[in-house]
Parts: structure tokens; sequence; C-alpha cells
């Protein structure tokens, strides 16, 4: 979870220092109980600032001794604990167990209590974020009575809107409820784009990294032009810098353009002339890499899984992910591609390169893999909201884009799984399975959040029938055996023997599990049942209320779904959704007279 703050760029020697000197950052650090808001525009250094702040903190002498210094990088474009709240508390509460577990002997109760009454915590239950709030906010004091913290959290805003939001409300909640009167001093560093943090956020000291760095955007693009010989340097520097506003981004991406230039030996004149002619906001900048892509159709499938990807992908991954088409006509892997077309990890890079139009890049991860990702989360942004219409001119909204782009990526990642290649997957181990077919797992997993996705934007998955040749269940029970060797995490892994109604109900998908159910008479033929059971004893509903899918509840109930059926452990749908904590589950079931004082093995009700 921490890999995202080894990414960022340091600062280039003699920038940043400004921040240390600033009047708003030595008043927020002289400040007892202090909240610092470092916000600017998408690519004005936010991040680069931010760790700065962070290193000289623990560089001081006194960070060694006594103060507990605590940071998360939130990574919008990373896997899903590195965009979510979730990932921060759990980090968080990490560090400080490593360093002062006292602090947190409740939290150890609570995670041994819930080892012994409900079982492994990969297994049987996940932790609640406001659980691990409340746990993180109750150590504070009791760490203050000993040490001062220091917490610093990057990219806010890439955690969403409404839990950027939640989250600023929240640290200011945990300044205002400690004592003035504390001897001990907490500061609390976030940075942050200007929207959606409120701009009239009481009592927070605010700086805005674009009205500061114009010296440092120059000495960014100075170490860049002296990396090599470019005529008339200083001019050049004067000019980007002066368009760029205070955006590094800006500023690298021209310099790209300049130095091509200059290698093809252009004049000063036309240089110039190419610098003052780009666009001098983000997305327009973006929009006219987008127009210069060559192949537009090879781009926007690389552009879909860069923007969609459950993870982040691997070079080799993104290879098999853009070698077996969406609608693949192929039966083995073989006729798709091969690991000699592959070529090496620097073709593959090129090649991202060339498709994105110099706006995605190979990156190494903490664990030495090359993943493929934007060169900064802007990029993202801008394809999210506006790019992919430019790409894709079938559709006609962005939601529309979104939901064709997530259709594509599940029926890629289905053909994947469904190749001959992995009739007899129970002849391979893991690692063997890994090691060969690169992309195995993320399609095993991934095809049904991309499918769920695409249905809930309204795209048909009547195609899915076809796909798996229903009511035939030997394709089903092949992914199920795949799924089965590449997941770690029982409440990951699908029964195998599974129908395809408890497959849509497992995973929400509310489409498929209407057109199977639409024809009765079809049902009876088939032998179809809304009450089928699984190998481990679960009816469809049992499994739509656990993971909190009110659509195919309601769809379930409908055609007749006993409400309140029970599983191996005696529990009731309604008992299942009130221990996941689905509302509107919960409701809809109890307005269709779920009996709610149904006890399961251990005398439990759902109150």
């Amino acid at each position: 979870m921490q890999s995202r703050g080894n990414d960022i760029d340091r600062a280039v020697k003699g920038t940043c220092e400004w921040l240390l000197k600033h009047e708003t950052y030595m008043s927020w650090a002289a400040n007892h109980q202090g909240l610092l808001w470092i916000k600017g525009k998408p690519g004005a250094g936010k991040s680069t600032l931010l760790k700065f702040a962070l290193s000289k903190q623990r560089d001081m002498p006194s960070a060694t001794d006594r103060d507990l210094v605590l940071c998360f990088f939130f990574h919008g474009r990373g896997d899903a604990l590195q965009r979510a709240p979730l990932g921060l508390f759990r980090s968080l509460l990490h560090q400080i167990l490593k360093q002062i577990p006292g602090a947190l002997s409740d939290l150890v109760d609570s995670y041994q209590e819930k080892c012994r009454e409900i079982g492994d915590p990969s297994e049987a239950w996940q932790w609640h974020p406001e659980e691990l709030w409340h746990f993180l906010e109750a150590s504070v004091p009791r760490i203050l009575g000993a040490r001062p913290i220091w917490l610093f959290v990057d990219a806010l805003d890439e955690c969403g809107e409404a839990d950027a939001v939640d989250l600023a409300m929240k640290f200011k909640s945990l300044l205002d409820s400690l004592p003035s009167s504390a001897t001990q001093d907490i500061h609390i560093c976030f940075s942050c784009r200007h929207y959606p943090i409120p701009p009239d956020l009481d009592g927070v000291f605010e700086i805005c990294v674009e009205d500061e760095n114009g010296d440092d955007v120059s000495a960014y693009v100075r170490q860049r032009l002296s990396a090599t010989f470019v005529r008339e340097a200083s001019s050049i520097a004067d000019l980007v810098t002066s368009r760029a506003a205070g955006v590094f981004m800006w500023a690298r991406l021209v310099l790209e353009r300049v130095l091509r230039l200059e290698r093809q030996r252009a004049s000063w004149g036309k240089i110039q002339d190419e610098i003052c002619s780009i666009p001098p906001d983000m997305d327009s900048l973006y929009l006219d890499h987008v127009q210069r892509m060559e192949d537009k159709v090879a781009s926007l499938r690389l552009i879909h899984w860069l923007c969609f990807a459950v993870r982040p992908l691997s070079l080799v991954e993104v290879y098999w992910a853009l070698a077996v088409d969406a609608d693949c006509p192929h039966k083995s892997l073989k006729e798709c591609g091969s690991t000699e077309d592959y070529g090496t990890d620097e073709d593959m890079e090129r090649r991202v390169i060339a498709l994105s139009c110099g706006l995605a890049e190979s990156v190494t991860s903490t664990s030495q893999t090359n993943i493929v990702q934007f060169i900064h989360q802007s990029v993202k942004d801008f394809f999210v909201d506006k790019g992919l219409l430019v790409l894709d001119s079938s559709s006609a909204t962005v939601n529309e884009a979104i939901g064709r782009a997530h259709f594509l990526l599940s029926r890629t990642c289905i053909h994947y799984v469904l190749m001959e290649d992995f009739c007899d997957v129970k002849t391979f181990s893991w690692y063997e399975l890994a090691a060969q077919f690169p992309f195995i797992t993320y399609a095993a997993t991934g095809w049904t959040t991309h499918a769920h996705e695409s249905d809930s934007l309204g795209v048909s998955q009547d195609d899915l029938l076809q796909l798996f040749r229903w009511p035939s269940s030997d394709l089903l029970n092949q992914w199920a055996r795949v799924l089965d060797r590449v997941v770690t995490n029982g409440l990951d892994r699908q029964p195998e023997k599974s129908s395809l109604v408890q497959v849509a109900a497992r995973y929400g998908l509310t489409g498929l599990l209407s057109a199977i159910l639409q024809d009765t008479t079809l049902l009876l033929e088939e032998g179809v049942e809304v009450d089928s059971r699984s190998l481990y004893d679960e009816t469809p509903l049992l499994l739509a209320a656990e993971y909190g899918y009110a659509g195919v509840i309601a769809l379930l109930l409908d055609k007749g779904a006993a409400v309140d059926a029970k599983d191996i452990d005696g529990r009731t749908p309604l008992l299942r959704a009130a221990w996941r904590g689905h509302e509107a589950v919960i409701r809809l079931l109890l307005a269709n007279n779920a009996d709610v004082d149904a006890e399961d093995e251990e005398g439990e009700t759902a109150l």
C-alpha cells in the first residue's frame, strides 16, 4: 500500500525549499494542533512537495527520539486499497502498531475476538472502514500523552469526491475533539486539488502550490534541458516556464516535444511556434495527444485497461490483454499470440508509449514488476470524464462509453479463461499456472467485476448465456476450477458445479439473471430453480443478500425465491445482510416478510 510514495519524483535539488520558509507552513508547524491543506492544480507538484515536507520532518533530530511520523499516499491508478479510506486506516494503524503497540490494545483484542467467534479474517470476515477509524481516533489521545504526532496524507482527491470530503472533515473533527490544553503536538498535513474539499473549511492552514512554485518549475525545466545539448536553452526555459503557470506536468509534456524537435534539428523559430501553439490547460493538451494517436482502435483498447483495470497490470499482462480480443474467435492462446511476439520489456514499453502517445509509462513496483500506468492521475481523469468519447465514436455519452469499456474488458477476460489451454487446469500448481499464463489470475478474478460494472450501466449481458454455452455447465466449471487455483481468499472462490443463476446472484449480474429468469417455460425445461443450492449449501438469494445486490434480490423474490432459506450455519438472507450492514437489502427483505426472529445455529438473530 505504501509503494506510491516511492513512485513520486524526488524534488530537484534546490526546489521545494521555499515551503520551509513559507509563513503559513511555519505557523502550522508552530501550532500545537494544526491542519494544513497543500492544494493546487493537477500536475502542479503537490505530491512532490508533500513528500519533501515528510522527509524533512523525518530528518529532524526529534523525529528519531520522540515524534511519531505517519504517512499515506493515495494512488488513484493503484489497487483498491491504495485508493480507498480503508487502505489509509489499515496503513496508519499498522504503522502505529509497529511503533507503539500499546496504543492499540483495543484493536488487538477486537481482532482476536473476531478470529475466535467468526474465523480467519481472510476467509470469513473483513474490517469495516468505520471500525478502523474508531480505533485510530481512540488511539490519538493515548499517543499524545507521550509523543507528538505528524501525519502526512497525499492526494486526498484520489480516493473519490465523497470520501475525500469525509476524510477532511474527519481530520478536522479529530483535532477539534482534543483538549485545547494538550501538552503535546498533533499536526496533520494533506494534499488535494482545489476540488472537492470545501474552500471554507474552518481553521485550516492553506498553501496554493501553483502560486508559489514558479522558481521550482524553472529549475526543473533547466535541469531537463541541461541533460542534453539544446540550442537557445535559456530562451526555451523562460518560455516554457512562463506558459506552464506552475504546472510541472504541462512543462514535462511540452519539453518532450521540444527535445524531439531538437533531435530533428528544427529551427529556434519552429520550436518557439510549437511551444506557443500548445494549449495552456491540461485537458486541451491531453486532447491534442489523443488526436495524434495513429492507431486509435489499439490505443482505445489500451486506454480501457489503464482506466478501468481492477488493479495495475504488468507489461506482460497488458500484452495478453491486448492480444485476446473481446470477440476473439480463437480457441487457444497460441492462436492469439506468443511470448516470442512479446519480445522484451523494452519492446513492450515502446509499444505502450506509442499507443498512448506518451501519456502512459512503465514503472517498477515494489515487487520489482514493471507495471503500466498513466503518467499522472489527471490523464486518467481526462479519459474517464471526456477522452473516451473522442476515441470511441460508437458511444453517445460518458456512461455509455464506460459501460462499453467494462463490457469489452469482461469479454476479453472470459475468452482468455475459456481457452482450451485451461481445460485440465488441475494439473497445474498455482505457481506453474501464473508463470506460464501471466494474465490468468486477472482474467479469472476480474471478469465478474467488469461484467457487474457494465451491467450496472445498462449494457446487456445476454451474450453470457452463449459464451458459457448455457444451460451446459462445462465452461462455467472450467472457470471455477481456474479460480480455485489462482485465489487464496476463500471469500473469492466459486464452488465447482455452481449454476449460472448462482454466479449472477453472487456477483450482482442483474441483467444476466433477468435473461435467465424471464422465460418460465425455459426454466421448467432446463430445470433451473431459483432456490438451487451450491456445494456450500447457499441459495442465490443468500448470496445476493450477503453481497448487497438489491436488484438481484428483487428479481429472485419476484420469481418465488424462499425469503427465509437457511445456509449451512442456519443463517437466513436477513441475517447475512444484517451481518454485512446492507441497509437497502434489509429493508427489501423486511418488506417481503422476512422473519426478524429467525435464529442461526448459534442462536443469534438479525437484531
